[in-house]
């Protein structure tokens, strides 16, 4: 490991010192070389970077809400609505005002990068509520405020945490949505929390 790398991954274990849970850091990059991965969903390879790199563009993500969030599926909205009323049972009309409730990047990106050593913009965890209070009652000793956040189960790991975080400069939890809970690697007694680099970085100085 690189010096850089070093310095690098001690966030991450700053992050996991403070909360007693692993964290993965996810860049969204302008230029990227992707690996040859078979079509995965965004929220399988934030459990599968805990122990490699991974990068992701257009072509491997085969999540379309994902797709979604990141700027690469647009004018989709009422397809993705006619899904979530037919998964749910809520009616058309207001799954489309939830789907539209789930931010959007608003900047072009090629890919993601995710891994443990890279410079990030945002660092996730699938954490315990138990890690989760830690975490949110070291950052109200540093603040001196309470987490006010909204919480979401639809497109909860790439939208309304990872992109949320991004987007807001602050920290987003969820209880995921049903595809993140199958396929995603999110444990029963688990949450999904969100981080912002420049907190984290400041929790962890």
């Amino acid at each position: 490991m690189s010096n850089k790398e070093l310095e690098l991954n001690q966030i991450c274990k700053g992050l996991s010192q403070i909360s007693g849970s692993d964290w993965v850091v996810i860049k969204f990059e302008k230029q990227i070389s992707v690996t040859n991965i078979e079509p995965v969903r965004f929220c399988e390879t934030v459990c599968g970077a805990q122990n490699k790199h991974i990068s992701l563009s257009l072509r491997n993500v085969c999540c379309d809400g994902a797709r979604r969030c990141f700027g690469w599926l647009k004018n989709n909205d009422v397809k993705l609505a006619k899904r979530l009323s037919e998964k749910t049972g809520v009616g058309q009309e207001e799954a489309y005002k939830l789907i539209r409730s789930v931010p959007v990047l608003n900047e072009k990106i090629i890919g993601i990068s995710l891994g443990k050593n890279i410079q990030g913009d945002i660092y996730i965890s699938y954490a315990s509520p138990e890690s989760t209070m830690k975490l949110i009652r070291y950052w109200q000793k540093m603040t001196s405020q309470n987490l006010n956040t909204e919480i979401s189960g639809i497109m909860s790991v790439c939208g309304n945490v990872a992109v949320k975080s991004f987007l807001e400069q602050k920290i987003s939890i969820s209880f995921g949505c049903p595809d993140s809970r199958k396929y995603g690697g999110i444990e029963k007694e688990q949450l999904v929390i969100g981080i912002p680099h420049n907190i984290a970085f400041s929790m962890c100085s």
